[in-house]
């Protein structure tokens, strides 16, 4: 049987760093990717909510936010053959966009 340190990990982005949606308005970041998941969370339907799980590059670091804009979730799939791409996420009253 092989041992743990003898297996070759997949090359996956494991080395990030979760921030707060909040803390990205009006800064510029470099879209990577996203992924559209599950949530535990239960709407007024009884079916679990989507969030958008969205990886980024700011100041040479990689990172990933979780945000449960469907605004944002849509411009992403609008666009997700253009990948990666630099955007600033911006608060237009009680939305978030990309700009």
């Amino acid at each position: 049987m092989k041992s743990w340190r003898d297996i070759e990990p997949k090359k996956r982005d494991v080395w990030v760093e979760k921030v707060s949606v909040k803390s990205l308005i009006g800064k510029l970041i470099t879209i990577t990717g996203f992924e559209v998941r599950k949530s535990a969370y239960k709407g007024q339907d009884g079916e679990n909510q989507i969030y958008t799980m969205m990886r980024f590059e700011m100041d040479g670091t990689r990172h990933f936010v979780n945000t449960g804009s469907m605004l944002i979730r849509k411009q992403l799939e609008a666009c997700q053959d253009e990948l990666p791409f630099q955007a600033t996420i911006i608060r237009k009253d009680n939305w978030l966009s990309l700009s």
